[in-house]
């Protein structure tokens, strides 16, 4: 049994990917009382009987000719997962997984676990909790290149025997799916649109406040992010007690209702591009010059024109776009924050780069009021009703859990900004106070009321922001060498776009039908399978990756939908979507060598 246990740990310890919980004693607690009387092994485990066998589910096998990621649920049965595996293609991502640890344990020291040294293989064996925390990890590699060709095959004793944990696992990896999508989904003129922006406000970078000397400059002195929801009328007049006794950091939606009642904001933070956030909340507006404005380079211009106060301008971490923009500026420090979806996502950031804890939300509602038409605190522009019924008119709603248990109405995207606060939560391990008194549940935050929130961390008075402001120096650029820097970039970006332009002609003119003969359509595809050269090329580039990642991960998603085998009507449907990839790269291109030129003559 030890020389077993010994080889299976090996295996598992050789590749960091798997994601290997340790239970707790009384989960791995087990009798093992022989055999049923069809010879199977029988489990007792905390008084539960589990029948193990193994019966593989031909209604539901991998289909060979496509490139698929099967989530497998169970370790157990073993004989299935090796059947599994030689039945897939040889391209396809096996994730197994398995929430039961006296079965993981059982198997541990019982089954030869070989089969899992094999390419494309990742073992989850860990409490469900932790499964969000590993996919959005494991979804961050090349899998998010498979999200439309997901299977899912359940071991004989989970589609027999444990029902309930096959269906909150296939609803976490469904959630998680949903989640990345979102996260990947903006579309190419999205993108260009964010750049255009990211060009035009690129002057003002030199004025920001450098962002790596404001790493834990507010170290463990408590915040509080203000947010719009509708929960926020309950206790936003508690504020004006806690000024100077925390970091006041507000989404731009509430600005101004803040100002209003006499609670001035230390910082104010905004995320959307559009025309829309410039009108509703800065347009017209004078705001205290002890408000520094928190924004990435992606907002509307006019913003940054028309404010009067100090600015901090932060990267996104992890964001192509930024990578190489920070890459070609000669940026070598940490300049990022965690920026995420959202304005109460910046303000969140800012709280955690600046070291404030404990992290203390209110109006952080991510659902519905007392009913679907109340979705904001008052004092905003979403008192217009006009104006909040036609946003939502077309937004379906789901459940999700409540703040005081039960469940309330959300939106998806709600949904989606929840599970960004979860996971920065968690894998940060940050102390995170959810005082909205409503709303979602926030997994991973300690519920308490503004009031015992504000009891509790926020007695004393806090060292003044501005005067920490004034001491942060700005970030060290120059004016000539960033018009220097972008024109080098005109010339670089101008010869990648005649290479995509060549290969957009060589597929463009295959003539192919599908009474093509076995030699033409052989000599098509090595054509055709040349574009994944390019591929390597937006890859490699982190603005390009940025900008055509959607329309690059959209084609490989229908490219792997593509049964692998060279008939005609395969290779003219992969024909059809690569030519439809190199279209948009093109034009994206053209934009971007356009927009870098105008940039370098502006500077």
């Amino acid at each position: 049994m030890m020389d077993l246990l010994s080889h299976n740990i090996d295996i598992l310890s050789s590749n960091h990917n798997h994601r290997i919980g340790t239970p707790d004693a009384s989960e791995i607690a087990q009798v093992m009382v022989g055999v049923d009387d069809s010879g199977n092994e029988v489990l007792v485990s905390q008084d539960q009987t589990i029948h193990l066998k193994s019966v593989f589910d031909y209604t539901n096998q991998p289909n060979p000719l496509k490139r698929e990621l099967v989530f497998v649920i169970g370790v157990y049965s073993v004989e299935e997962i090796r059947q599994l595996i030689q039945m897939k293609s040889g391209e396809s991502l096996l994730v197994i997984i398995e929430p039961n640890a006296a079965l993981f344990n059982h198997t541990l020291q019982y089954k030869d676990l070989s089969f899992i040294n094999s390419s494309g293989i990742v073992l989850f064996a860990d409490k469900i909790s932790e499964l969000p925390l590993f996919l959005d990890k494991f979804l961050l590699t090349d899998a998010i290149f498979y999200l439309k060709t997901i299977k899912f095959y359940f071991t004989y004793y989970y589609r027999e025997s444990d029902i309930t944990s096959s269906i909150a696992i296939v609803k976490i990896i469904k959630e998680a799916v949903r989640y990345k999508t979102l996260m990947y989904g903006n579309s190419v003129e999205d993108s260009l649109i964010g750049f255009r922006h990211h060009m035009k406000n690129l002057k003002h970078l030199p004025r920001s406040k450098d962002v790596s000397l404001l790493k834990n400059a507010m170290l463990n002195v408590p915040a509080i992010v203000v947010s719009a929801g509708p929960s926020l009328n309950k206790n936003i007049k508690q504020l004006q007690g806690l000024k100077n006794k925390a970091v006041i950091i507000a989404v731009d939606t509430i600005a101004q209702r803040l100002c209003n009642e006499g609670v001035v904001p230390d910082f104010i933070c905004s995320i959307e591009r559009g025309i829309e956030t410039y009108t509703y909340f800065y347009e017209g507006k004078t705001y205290p010059v002890e408000s520094t404005l928190v924004g990435p380079l992606v907002l509307y211009p006019e913003v940054f024109e028309e404010f009067s106060g100090e600015v901090v301008i932060p990267m996104r971490g992890n964001v192509g776009e930024f990578i190489w923009l920070k890459e070609i500026m000669g940026l070598k420090d940490d300049y990022s924050i965690s920026i995420g979806l959202s304005c109460a996502h910046v303000a969140f950031g800012v709280a955690e780069h600046i070291g404030a804890s404990p992290i203390i939300l209110i109006g952080q509602d991510l659902a519905y009021g007392s009913s679907e038409k109340e979705t904001h605190a008052g004092g905003t522009i979403y008192d217009d009703k006009e104006l909040t019924s036609s946003m939502y008119a077309e937004i379906e709603s789901l459940e999700t859990e409540g703040y005081y248990g039960g469940t309330v109405a959300t939106t998806e995207i709600w949904n989606a900004f929840r599970t960004w606060f979860e996971l920065e939560i968690a894998n940060k391990q940050l102390n995170v106070i959810n005082a909205t008194e409503g709303g979602a549940k926030i997994a991973y935050s300690e519920q308490l009321s503004l009031e015992e929130a504000g009891n509790e961390y926020c007695a004393a008075n806090i060292p003044s922001v501005p005067e920490m402001l004034q001491r942060i120096a700005e970030y060290p650029l120059d004016h000539m060498k960033m018009k220097r820097v972008i024109r080098e970039q005109y010339n670089y970006f101008l010869d990648i776009k005649l290479q995509f332009e060549q290969q957009q002609k060589q597929v463009r003119r295959l003539k192919i039908n599908e009474f093509s003969s076995e030699k033409e359509i052989k000599e098509a595809l090595k054509k055709i399978d040349r574009t994944e050269e390019f591929f390597g090329i937006i890859l490699n580039n982190w603005l390009l990756r940025h900008c055509l990642q959607p329309a690059m991960i959209n084609s490989v998603w229908n490219l792997y939908d593509v049964e692998r085998v060279i008939i005609p009507t395969n290779v003219i449907q992969a024909r059809d979507i690569n030519l439809g990839f190199l279209d948009i790269s093109v034009y994206t291109l053209n934009e971007i060598v356009s927009i870098l030129e105008a940039t370098a003559e502006a500077l």
